[in-house]
């Protein structure tokens, strides 16, 4: 025997010895539900917490069983009755459910994932916030479920009829949707990310805040969609149905929607871009019009363009452009929008009142009149005009005037919140306070979110010693414009009457930040000072103030400035 045969031969024994040496292993299944437990389950239907895991409980009657945060892993459950049963926050994964009877069970925030579901009856079933990851779904009932903040990531769900479920918050990204049908299904707040939905029914579905970025929905029929403040970041749209849907303060962002139909869509707070999508000059105009009352007027006028492109003689695209174009201070390219809607229909009244409203921007009252009274001799219920009227009197201090053209403004419509100011400014010129009042509070019933009215009715209520409800409507004035100077300085002068010296103060600072030369600022900030005993700064702020009134040959305000400065 060699040294080769030899070594081989040690070497096969040590092996063999080893083998021998190590005893066989016994095999050890999962483990196993805890028999005490199933026989409670049996007996009693109630075994909240309870341990089941790997149990075989096929074909049981198991009905309104009380099973609250049990395991169930693994557990068989085939064609088991659970109807009405308690199974919230139970761990059902990796169980098998097949042709299971679940009608009206509570399964919210159960773990049913990787679960075999398969036929299973869930109508009327809790499941929010279930977890069905990786879940065999296919042919489920589903009727009447909530599936609210469940996870369905990597579920099957073929031939599911989802119509009528609550799906909202539900991340179905990953999910094969090809046979679904989504139509007049709730999917609030979805996240359909990146999802194949092209040539998808989903006429009236509830889409509202869902996230379809990068979703492809070519051909898909979105008719009466809800899809309102929903995320659709360079979303696939071409050839889609969007009649009638709903896409208020949508992201659009990056959209295609090539040959789209968005006839009738709402999209007040959208911005679409120059795609080739179907809209009639109506729906234009309608856009536009949104536009302009969130003050986007470049927005709006984009829109307006775009009706004029689909209908040249448009003529309320003309006059709702000239409108926007006055609002960025274009007087003159408004004038001549409006002049082009007459042109094409010269009893277009709003034409008229449109540029009478420029006209008085540009101060030609003349003309702004003439404007106003020929709209009126179009229309003679025309109750803009009759205010429009009414605010070139007041500018021109005929208050008498004012107030009559306001009042007949007022009884054509007795909520044009226009008219209601312009009344108060004259009441108040006529030093009508109270009458003021009454019509600024009216102004504001009817436009809430108008800064000057505010004002305005602070400075009457000032007039009349109401100083804390004044300091009310300067403090909501600037909450509408904190860039409003003048609030300020009414605030600074409410808040002096007030003795509310040191707040006064901070007012006219405010006020001198945005206005270095407001000479009126200086004074009350003077008056604030000495009123607080700071004689050398009060005399500071008052000699800025006499430099500035001395420069605009102000006799008043020269002589008021000299008569401080004369105490100290």
């Amino acid at each position: 025997m060699n040294s080769s045969t030899s070594c081989k031969s040690i070497f096969n024994k040590f092996f063999a010895l080893i083998a021998l040496s190590i005893p066989l292993l016994p095999y050890i299944p999962a483990k196993a539900e805890k028999p005490e437990h199933v026989k409670q389950l049996l007996e009693t239907k109630k075994c909240r917490k309870c341990d089941l895991q790997g149990a075989s409980l096929s074909r049981q009657n198991l009905k309104d069983a009380d099973l609250n945060d049990a395991n169930l892993r693994r557990a068989d459950l085939n064609r088991a009755n659970l109807r009405n049963a308690n199974l919230s926050s139970a761990d059902l994964s990796d169980a098998d459910l097949e042709r299971s009877d679940l009608q009206n069970a509570n399964l919210s925030y159960a773990d049913l994932s990787g679960a075999d579901l398969s036929d299973a009856d869930l109508s009327n079933a809790n499941l929010t916030g279930a977890d069905f990851t990786d879940t065999d779904l296919r042919n489920v009932n589903l009727y009447g479920v909530s599936l609210s903040n469940a996870k369905l990531r990597g579920a099957r769900l073929d031939r599911v009829n989802l119509r009528g479920v609550n799906l909202s918050g539900v991340d179905l990204s990953g999910v094969d949707l090809r046979s679904l049908n989504l139509n007049d299904v709730n999917l609030n707040g979805v996240n359909l990310s990146n999802a194949n939905l092209n040539g998808y029914d989903l006429r009236a579905a509830e889409l509202s805040n869902a996230n379809l970025s990068y979703a492809s929905l070519r051909n898909a029929n979105l008719n009466n969609a809800k899809l309102r403040s929903a995320n659709l970041t360079n979303a696939n749209l071409d050839d889609a149905d969007l009649r009638d849907a709903d896409l208020r303060n949508a992201n659009l962002n990056g959209v295609s929607l090539r040959d789209a139909d968005l006839r009738g869509a709402n999209i007040d707070a959208a911005r679409l871009s120059n795609d080739t999508f179907k809209a009639d000059a109506s729906d234009f105009n309608r856009w536009g019009d949104n536009r302009f009352r969130r003050r986007d007027y470049q927005g709006a006028i984009s829109y307006y363009d775009r009706a004029i492109s689909t209908d040249s003689r448009n003529v309320e695209a003309y006059a709702n452009r000239g409108l926007a174009k006055s609002e960025l201070k274009d007087y003159q390219g408004a004038i001549v929008d409006y002049n082009k809607a007459i042109e094409i229909d010269a009893s277009f009244a709003p034409a008229y009142n449109n540029r009478g409203i420029t006209r008085t921007l540009t101060q030609d009252y003349t003309g702004a009149l003439a404007d106003f009274d020929k709209a009126i001799s179009v229309n003679g219920s025309y109750a803009e005009a009759y205010s429009g009227k009414a605010n070139i009197y007041r500018l021109q201090k005929n208050y008498s005037a004012a107030i009559n053209e306001a009042s007949i403004a007022l009884r054509l419509n007795p909520k044009l919140a226009s008219a209601y100011y312009a009344r108060g400014v004259a009441h108040f010129a006529n030093k009508n306070y109270q009458a003021a009042i009454q019509d600024y509070n009216k102004a504001i019933d009817n436009s809430s979110n108008w800064a000057e009215v505010f004002l305005n009715r602070g400075i009457a209520r000032h007039a009349i010693g109401e100083y804390r409800d004044a300091t009310k409507d300067f403090d909501r004035t600037i909450d509408i414009d904190n860039n409003y100077i003048d609030a300020y300085y009414q605030r600074s002068l409410a808040r002096f009457a007030r003795k509310r010296y040191e707040d006064a103060l901070k007012d006219c600072v405010r006020v001198l930040q945005r206005d270095p030369n407001h000479a009126l600022a200086y004074e009350n900030q003077a008056n604030s000072l000495l009123a607080l005993k700071r004689k050398s700064e009060a005399k500071l702020a008052i000699e800025q103030a006499l430099k500035i009134y001395t420069q605009r040959n102000d006799s008043e305000g020269i002589k008021r400035a000299q008569n401080i400065l004369s105490t100290l």
